[in-house]
């Protein structure tokens, strides 16, 4: 699989002429329109040769994870340990760790709480006016409705413990959303470190705050206090990369920005309430625990289907609405070879799936599979899961094989967003006076498209790990000419 840091190995046209209209060659103003590039490209050496590819000592660390979680339905909190193996597969001796701590982003001191400026999807502070104007501040209600569950609401990280493998406490720092762990001794090139890490967290209402994640509420739902989607990402401490061109990339997560990653191995149980149906970043390791007969059968026979198998039926999500349970599941998963993990629960989801045959001999099969409430009706049982193979067969022809056993499309409250193997996605049907739901042909443009678009994010940056931070264009440029062509 092609998994590095690409630096600036693909340059726009438009780019290479913004750096070269920078540079004044002569005296004055005058620009040399005929001058090489040689001078805006990044200089080879050992890491990253001439054509972007990884020089003779190329290297990446890794960084696996082995993660026990657990969704309390009615706190709406996760409590989570994990244990993450770092290795180091760099030159350099390291001294500490950095670390992550993306849930931070919505406390109330963060740095992006205080500026209006950078703050970030859903920062959307007072508008000001200037003294001449003559016109007041406005608060917009959306703001005000962050602001109040921000405040009846403790949020950010709740570190518990953090341990060496042997159980004895190593000294860490927190600023804001990113943590530093002090090694207990010097971790030297080739060698590799085992700690733990004890946490818990209050989900962030997404309607409320405008995050990536979140939980969404249906108070309308027949079952008594109604029922929510819970979308979790960006929901686990984990390692900043450290890489040959910045070292330890520990800026600070303000909300708009997203992030540079680790590959490594997850392991990963979440418990969550009975009734609910999971997706995940991995594949199930535990089918027969969580999975009736029925089920397991629907997705066995959905494998080499010519069309959608449903592994969860509309009627039967709408009688799960109904009901609750104190009764608990745990669903394992394992994924290898990723940057990040990322998973959906609730128990409104019905479920359909069809096996993409895409040949080779790394992933010939891969499932494509949807999941979503009532709310996404026709519009999502037509479109979402053939969105997705349609985005996998051309992709795959423009740039390489589909490495991952599964590619999901979840509905939820966040309207578009990537993570390995699993997407977030936002449009939906329309309820009308008669019970019934449409949607008009704007919203099956828009859910094809952003289905294409962040089924294809997998491919850049979940795959083609390029620093979004460091070069913010690079991932969007390459999946927006490839969703098109889509």
């Amino acid at each position: 699989m092609f998994k590095k840091f690409i630096t600036v190995a693909v340059l726009s046209f438009s780019a290479i002429a913004s750096a070269n209209a920078a540079i004044n060659q002569t005296k004055g103003d005058f620009e040399d329109k005929f001058r090489q590039l040689d001078e805006s490209l990044p200089t080879p050496n050992v890491y990253r040769n001439a054509a972007g590819e990884p020089g003779h000592k190329y290297w990446q660390q890794q960084v696996d994870y082995k993660i026990k979680a657990k969704l309390d339905e009615q706190k709406r909190r996760i409590e989570a340990s994990q244990t993450i193996t770092y290795h180091n597969n760099s030159p350099d001796t390291l001294k500490y760790l950095w670390m992550q701590l993306d849930q931070n982003k919505f406390r109330n001191n963060s740095l992006s709480a205080k500026t209006t400026t950078f703050g970030g999807i859903g920062n959307r502070g007072p508008a000001t006016a200037s003294a001449s104007s003559g016109k007041a501040a406005q608060l917009s209600l959306d703001a005000l409705r962050r602001q109040q569950f921000t405040e009846d609401n403790v949020l950010g990280y709740d570190i518990q413990s953090v341990t060496d493998k042997s159980g004895n406490k190593l000294k860490y720092t927190i600023v804001g959303t990113n943590m530093r762990i002090d090694l207990p001794s010097y971790l030297k090139p080739g060698k590799k470190i085992t700690f733990n890490l004890d946490y818990a967290f209050n989900i962030v209402e997404e309607d409320a705050v405008s995050a990536r994640s979140g939980y969404e509420h249906f108070p309308d739902d027949e079952r008594e206090g109604g029922n929510d989607i819970f979308l979790l990402a960006q929901w686990y401490p984990r390692l900043h990369a450290y890489t040959d061109y910045e070292a330890w990339t520990n800026k600070e997560f303000i909300g708009r920005g997203e992030f540079t990653l680790e590959f490594g191995n997850y392991d990963v149980e979440l418990t969550v309430p009975a009734d609910h149906i999971v997706s995940s970043t991995g594949a199930l390791q535990n089918p027969k625990s969580v999975l009736t007969s029925t089920q397991r059968k629907r997705l066995e026979q959905a494998e080499d289907a010519d069309r959608i198998v449903f592994v969860v039926t509309a009627e039967e999500a709408l009688e799960n609405e109904k009901e609750g349970t104190d009764k608990l599941k745990t669903w394992k998963f394992s994924a290898k070879n990723v940057r990040d993990f990322a998973w959906a629960s609730s128990r409104k989801f019905m479920w359909d799936a069809r096996g993409h045959q895409q040949g080779g001999d790394d992933q010939p099969l891969v499932m494509a599979m949807s999941f979503y409430p009532k709310e996404g009706g026709d519009l999502w049982k037509k479109y979402s899961t053939e969105a997705i193979i349609q985005t996998l067969e051309v992709y795959s022809r423009f740039s390489f094989d589909y490495p991952y056993p599964v590619a999901q499309s979840v509905n939820g409250p966040v309207g578009g967003m990537e993570y390995p193997m699993i997407t977030f996605n936002g449009p939906r049907t329309e309820l009308q006076k008669d019970g019934s739901r449409t949607y008009s042909q704007a919203e099956k443009r828009f859910l094809i498209g952003v289905v294409i678009h962040e089924i294809g994010h997998i491919y850049f940056p979940m795959v083609v790990n390029s620093d979004e931070r460091q070069w913010t264009w690079m991932d969007e440029g390459l999946n927006s000419f490839l969703d098109g062509v889509a």
